[in-house]
């Protein structure tokens, strides 16, 4: 993941990360840029879902955002999906969630939509900031600033005080060294390639060089050229929900116990398990290590990052298949075959295709024929499905789509808008394995929704992206008068 993300965060994990020094992420987020209109707390609780049942956010109260920035160490997923199984099935999607969880990978506010996305559990990557925003107030404040496993959080609520626990090895980056693993931090030079590896321990290796931080961590700098470098997920089953090993340790009675993290993405099943939710959509549990299936260890490496011989290890153990998401395999490569007039949507959009297509190719298991993008949108709501053909000619929903591919889409809608005719509310891309790809998109039609959106956002469509009396079809303008009925003041 290459851009800044944005997460709102609940008073407690505030507390958890200025005064303890916490040092993991997750949950549903969204691109900080395309946010950056949005200041005030209104527009943040309803942009980031926050009236989820059992809220700890308050319309009234400040709203704490985090900002995460990019690192190789960062898995996220289109957030697709419903509020219960058969709303998840119609849209092909991943999530089964709450309201006010919509399921189509768009969040909203005023005029403003943005790709949602939901980041599985990792390590805060060094240089995130805290900002709390409060009613009324013109600006943010920085409360706190997490400066790496080595340093942790500073608190700039009290006197910038430092505040770290111990990193554990199965979120993050890990670093061999003298025949050692330890929790690292990574810094990169110009070319993004590590430079500097900084290895960390709460406690004193018995090996020299190692300094204690103002955190009470002991660090070592040493250089990157002489440490391995990779991260560690482990993954194991509990009352049959896969979940994310994410700790290991003794637990009050001294018997190894794990910290899991459910993968289930259902947040009925994880309810009905016993997990605790931790925020929307995190649910955590901390159980006796012998009560979880067993756990699988996977080494990954950033793919920009691997070294020959781990390239080459990699593409052994993949022969047949096709690299996703984090691992050490080059990511597939599709040229997009030009098709239609020089002065068609392909050519006028072959940069934001070309997104499309990469996208979709990162993904994409090895036998598979054909992929299909449709979004459907109108005014604030959009509905987002993916779905390949493999060899059984089966249309499957395609998992893991890179949110870039949501974004590239609507940038299309956005930049195909004609001041006389609109722009489209249907667009299907397809693409084929030869390369060969089509952009097909519908401006009259009514969208054929998995769940229909309120009038109001046809009336918002037409505001947005306006059309002359001879462009608007009759089903449109039914909406739109439904619209102006819903709004008056004798309702």
């Amino acid at each position: 993941m290459s851009i800044m993300l944005q997460k709102a965060v609940t008073p407690k994990m505030t507390t958890a990360y200025l005064e303890r020094g916490l040092d993991r992420v997750s949950g549903y987020l969204v691109p900080a840029s395309d946010a950056a209109s949005v200041t005030t707390t209104e527009g943040l609780f309803e942009l980031h879902g926050l009236s989820f049942r059992g809220s700890p956010f308050a319309l009234d109260q400040p709203i704490d955002i985090l900002h995460v920035p990019p690192s190789p160490s960062i898995t996220t997923i289109p957030a697709t999906g419903g509020t219960d199984q058969r709303s998840r099935q119609a849209t092909g999607g991943t999530f089964i969630e709450h309201e006010p969880f919509t399921g189509t990978g768009f969040a909203t506010t005023g005029d403003v939509m943005v790709p949602l996305m939901w980041l599985e559990q990792t390590r805060i990557p060094t240089g995130a900031r805290l900002w709390r925003f409060s009613p009324g107030s013109d600006e943010p404040e920085l409360i706190g600033t997490y400066h790496g496993p080595a340093f942790g959080w500073q608190n700039h609520l009290a006197d910038d005080e430092f505040h770290a626990v111990p990193p554990s090895k199965l979120v993050g980056f890990v670093a061999k060294f003298d025949g050692e693993a330890y929790s690292a931090d990574v810094t990169l030079d110009e070319d993004d390639k590590p430079q500097v590896v900084t290895l960390v321990s709460h406690t004193e290796p018995q090996i020299g060089g190692f300094r204690q931080t103002d955190a009470g961590i002991w660090a070592r700098k040493v250089l990157a050229e002489n440490a391995e470098v990779f991260t560690l997920r482990a993954t194991s089953t509990w009352h049959d929900l896969p979940v994310r090993v994410v700790d290991q340790g003794p637990g009050p009675d001294g018997q190894a116990s794990v910290h899991i993290v459910s993968l289930a993405h259902d947040a009925i099943a994880a309810e009905k398990a016993g997990f605790s939710r931790l925020d929307a959509g995190v649910y955590v549990k901390t159980v006796p290590q012998d009560d979880v299936g067993k756990i699988v260890y996977t080494q990954q490496v950033p793919r920009a990052w691997a070294t020959e011989e781990q390239m080459e290890k990699a593409a052994e153990a993949a022969r047949g298949r096709a690299f996703t998401g984090a691992g050490t395999g080059p990511t597939p490569q599709v040229q997009v075959k030009p098709t239609g007039d020089a002065d068609g949507p392909m050519s006028q959009h072959a940069g934001r295709m070309q997104r499309i297509a990469q996208g979709l190719a990162s993904v994409l298991p090895a036998d598979w024929k054909q992929a299909q993008v449709l979004l459907r949108v109108a005014g604030r709501k959009g509905e987002f499905t993916v779905l390949y053909t493999g060899e059984d000619d089966q249309r499957k929903p395609l998992k893991g789509v890179p949110a870039d591919v949501g974004k590239a889409l609507t940038e299309i809608k956005a930049a195909s808008a004609d001041p006389k005719t609109g722009t489209w509310l249907t667009g299907l891309v397809t693409l084929e394995r030869s390369g060969k790809m089509t952009l097909s998109t519908d401006r009259t039609s009514p969208p054929r929704w998995n769940k229909e959106p309120e009038a109001a956002e046809y009336a918002e469509e037409l505001r947005r992206y306006p059309r002359d009396e001879e462009h608007i079809p009759d089903w449109l303008r039914e909406k739109i008068a439904e619209a102006e009925d819903d709004s008056s003041p004798e309702r």
